[in-house]
């Protein structure tokens, strides 16, 4: 696993906008739930990407000293600016007193990414003071979603579960967070030392993922075969994670696109041919699969049919 991101994960260095107003929608939920904490002064990110959450609770929040580690973290955020210090590398190779008690440690979808999930939680609770807080955010079980596609995330935590993880690390939840909008298939819990009994968590339905994944499984012909009635080129809508996760699960639908097109070929991801969307490109015959977050896909479909083209969405069974 530290191979993987060290050598090869790339998306903290993946458009910059999206990464920033990410780290702005993670930085206020976290925010909110901390901020309260008295002399909160030190805080700890573990797995902090490119630090742009890190760099917006700077600002957030009364703290004298961020400190932040991620092992695929950029050569260009490394170092020290003002309250915000980024390291490269794993926790396990922070040693030293600068790397230890803190008022508060955050996490934001790294969890899903451990090997042994109750010792990562524990490692959290040994970097923290007494009355430290942590906030653990990683993707939601229910309902199933696109992070079951991921090969890097190892697991799935429905609330129950969560639960389990963090009463065996010596941690208790306090706080349950229900994160929307952009955010809505990603979950949050806050927790303190101790334990204790906690609000039982809801335990994830198997069937959900089955179902989910089956509906992956059967995009590719779904889709070639609409393209093979349709006729005409072949163009996506996007060039993104979803993007990235259809070259990935429907090949052969991705062998047939000719571009990819955005509002904003600046800050597409390294995918291929990306040119900027174009409304009237529609008259030279192309089919475009809308590949964007399935809880936006409804408004892009209805842009493109707006502009003359004829979108090609995800079915109800992929919600996001």
């Amino acid at each position: 696993m530290a191979a993987i991101y060290a050598e090869n994960y790339e998306l903290p260095a993946q458009s910059s906008l999206a990464d920033n107003a990410r780290g702005e929608a993670y930085a206020r939920v976290v925010a909110g739930a901390i901020g309260g904490i008295p002399g909160l002064g030190r805080l700890l990110e573990i797995g902090c990407g490119s630090g742009a959450t890190a760099r917006f609770l700077a600002r957030m929040l009364p703290v004298h000293e961020i400190r932040g580690v991620d092992p695929a973290l950029p050569d260009e955020f490394l170092g020290t600016s003002g309250k915000v210090t980024l390291a490269r590398g794993l926790l396990e190779d922070q040693a030293g007193p600068a790397w230890r008690h803190f008022d508060a440690v955050v996490s934001i979808n790294t969890i899903e990414h451990t090997p042994d999930p109750a010792g990562f939680l524990a490692a959290i609770a040994a970097r923290l003071r007494p009355s430290g807080k942590a906030v653990v955010i990683c993707p939601v079980a229910v309902p199933a979603n696109c992070e079951l596609l991921f090969f890097d995330h190892l697991w799935t935590f429905s609330p129950a579960a969560f639960h389990a993880f963090a009463a065996a690390a010596g941690l208790r939840v306090t706080e349950t967070l229900a994160l929307d909008g952009a955010l809505a298939c990603f979950q949050g819990f806050v927790m303190e030392k101790g334990g204790g009994a906690s609000e039982p968590g809801a335990a994830a339905n198997p069937d959900d993922a089955a179902r989910y994944l089956a509906a992956w499984q059967e995009l590719d012909g779904l889709w070639c075969d609409r393209l093979d009635t349709l006729g005409g080129r072949v163009q996506i809508f996007g060039a993104g994670q979803m993007a990235a996760v259809i070259r990935a699960y429907a090949p052969r639908t991705w062998a047939r696109t000719e571009r990819l097109v955005v509002d904003n070929p600046a800050d597409a991801w390294d995918l291929g041919r990306v040119e900027r969307y174009v409304p009237e490109d529609h008259v030279h015959g192309y089919r475009t699969i809308v590949a964007v977050n399935p809880l936006a896909k409804e408004a892009v479909a209805a842009r493109i049919r707006r502009d003359g083209g004829e979108p090609l969405v995800m079915p109800d069974a992929i919600q996001f």
